[in-house]
């Protein structure tokens, strides 16, 4: 009976050693787990506080003014050139991905959302009153807005791109919005309006019909693409939307060109539209984008600049010329955008002096 006694109490002992040893065990992957997750906040708040210098979200007004974001120590800066100082300041941890102005230039749209889409994919719609100073939050949305603008028909309407999901398609490939569709606010209704259910893998360079119902974006040209080869093998282009029958979508760019389009804008009058597009690569191989205008009318293709690094983002100035950024270190880990304006017929390209941070 002693022996059983004492095999008993060993028995209790391990037990007791073997709880406590779990507990001590499962207490320093706690403890583990919430040291990484601290110190990965750190590195993710030291990153974001790295970001310095002229981003490529910018705008210009119909009255000549130019409003662009500039990060300090991480922090967005949104700016207008005739105006001393920064118009709002946001926290490190959040980032201004779009901004337009309204059509008489009194009012300043932009959107405000997490750097770490893994934390939130909220946007936050602002609206910046240029002539009282005051700024207002005119709606929320659990998904990501990536372009603004104002509808030049009705200044009280702005049109917008919203993501449908955030995700990488493949294992390789970076978290990207993906599933988009047009959308639109009216400010003085409050009404938010979805004008197309197409929910596309890309959709960029937003436009609206200054004429017409309709709008004008970059998208894939993958229509008739039914299997993985097809959509390999389809070209990106720009796009008319009627908005009453989303459906008669039409390609306005050149038919027969095989590049991809990306950034563009639409100039009406003169029939044209001068977009972004590869024009070279450099000695390492890194491609070199370029500005081009095609021209609907007489189907004429020619090309604008040959800076030879990366030109984005047109945009049609009050003063008749041509505005885009530059990113003279393309291809490596920071941009350095620079703004430039050209005439239309690509002469006397120009970089733009911006007011700097004080």
């Amino acid at each position: 009976m002693a022996v059983e006694h004492i095999l008993a109490i060993w028995n209790v002992k391990g037990e007791n050693y073997m709880k406590k040893s779990l507990v001590i065990l499962l207490s320093f992957i706690a403890f583990l787990t919430f040291t990484f997750i601290m110190l990965g906040l750190m590195f993710d708040k030291d990153e974001n506080e790295k970001q310095a210098g002229l981003t490529d979200v910018y705008d210009v007004s119909a009255n000549g003014d130019i409003a662009y974001v500039v990060y300090e120590k991480g922090i967005a800066h949104l700016l207008v050139n005739d105006k001393e100082k920064p118009l709002i300041q946001l926290p490190v941890e959040v980032a201004i991905t779009d901004i337009a102005f309204s059509d008489d230039g009194r009012m300043l749209a932009y959107t405000v959302t997490e750097k770490d889409t893994e934390i939130s994919e909220e946007t936050e719609l602002h609206i910046y009153n240029l002539e009282s100073g005051e700024d207002e939050i005119v709606f929320s949305s659990d998904s990501l807005i990536t372009e603004l603008v104002f509808d030049p028909k009705n200044p009280d309407v702005l049109f917008y791109l919203q993501a449908g999901i955030v995700t990488n398609y493949s294992p390789i490939a970076s978290e990207r919005p993906h599933e988009f569709d047009v959308h639109s606010y009216n400010v003085t209704e409050k009404k938010q309006t979805k004008h197309t259910d197409m929910k596309k893998y890309s959709m960029m360079s937003l436009q609206v019909s200054a004429e017409k119902d309709s709008v004008f974006v970059q998208m894939d040209d993958d229509e008739h693409a039914e299997t993985a080869d097809d959509i390999f093998s389809t070209s990106q282009r720009i796009f008319e939307i009627p908005l009453d029958n989303p459906d008669e979508k039409s390609i306005v760019s050149s038919p027969v060109q095989a590049d991809d389009i990306y950034d563009f804008v639409i100039i009406p009058e003169s029939q044209d539209i001068v977009y972004q597009a590869v024009g070279g690569t450099d000695e390492n191989g890194t491609f070199e984008y370029e500005l081009f205008k095609f021209n609907w009318r007489t189907y004429q293709t020619e090309q604008l600049t040959t800076l030879k690094e990366s030109a984005s983002n047109p945009k049609l100035g009050a003063d008749d010329k041509i505005y885009f950024m530059v990113d003279r270190s393309f291809g490596e880990r920071t941009p350095a955008y620079h703004l430039f304006s050209i005439n239309r017929d690509g002469t006397s390209p120009k970089e733009i002096e911006l007011n700097n941070l004080e």
